[in-house]
């Protein structure tokens, strides 16, 4: 299989260091890298086997949508697009996947209901992604990670929020009623650390998972424990395993994994939020 990179900003030079890791160990033939600004402008294939999107969101559904149009299999990095316009026309594609990443956390608790989740995403401030709020920016990894364990039945969401130094909120918290679960959801992207933690009350069981550092813990408080204990965490690069996980669904081995509808409604919640702040 042969692929195009559209991007080679800040995403855009990790995934291209993960697929010439792929390349090296023969799950694909290779790669181009298309970004004009930077002069990467390559002769490429008439077909193209795949892509994966890593430009600034807002070029998004311009580069995008002739490939899907064409039946090549894309990769788009979250958020989906800038506008619900856009990634309604994306999502409608079923050769699509998502770059969710955090899914691939090895951290993070597999096959858990919990009933309160509560997510704390923090970072320094940095002008990359600013072209979004900090709702598209950093708390659309946690909203996406809230629908996938909590399910779709959005009852109540209420929300608070500032603008710091940009033209849009860079501090975020809100509260989501989704069934008879609660989500706790904050984003900063003007705090002094970076901070990528969940926490996850589900019945017996208490998880505490520090993305950022890849570490796991569980408390059996349904034993009578309180003492947390620690979970073995496989060594798994997320975004490697996110681009494997992508070239099994373009070989038809396994279905795509976060598809354009499960990004549609993260973002449809992304602007809930929005509209309550």
């Amino acid at each position: 299989m042969f692929g195009a990179l559209l991007g080679h900003g800040h995403m855009g030079r990790i995934h291209a260091q993960k697929l010439r890791q792929h390349q090296e160990a023969g799950t694909i033939d290779g790669f181009a890298v298309v970004d004009p600004p930077q002069g990467l402008v390559p002769d490429l294939p008439r077909a193209l086997d795949f892509a994966i999107i890593a430009a600034p969101t807002s070029a998004h559904a311009a580069l995008a949508l002739p490939l899907l149009a064409a039946g090549v299999p894309c990769l788009i990095e979250k958020p989906l697009a800038a506008t619900l316009e856009d990634a309604t026309a994306l999502a409608a594609f079923p050769h699509l996947s998502v770059g969710h990443v955090e899914r691939f956390n090895p951290a993070l608790p597999r096959g858990v209901r919990p009933q309160f989740f509560e997510a704390q995403r923090l970072s320094p401030f940095s002008a990359r992604g600013t072209d979004v709020d900090v709702i598209a920016d950093l708390m659309i990894h946690d909203i996406d990670l809230a629908l996938s364990m909590l399910g779709d039945d959005i009852r109540d969401v209420r929300a608070i929020g500032v603008g710091v130094l940009t033209g849009s909120a860079d501090i975020v918290n809100a509260r989501i009623e989704i069934g008879d679960a609660v989500a706790s959801l904050s984003a900063s992207r003007v705090s002094a650390a970076p901070v990528r933690t969940l926490r996850l009350v589900e019945p017996g069981l208490y998880w505490s998972a520090d993305l950022r550092t890849r570490r796991l813990t569980r408390v059996r408080w349904g034993e009578g424990a309180l003492t947390p204990e620690p979970v073995e965490v496989p060594p798994q690069d997320p975004i490697f395993a996110e681009q494997a996980a992508f070239f099994a669904a373009v070989r038809g081995e396994s279905p795509y994994v976060c598809t354009g509808a499960e990004a549609l409604a993260a973002l449809t919640l992304a602007e809930q939020i929005r509209a309550a702040l």
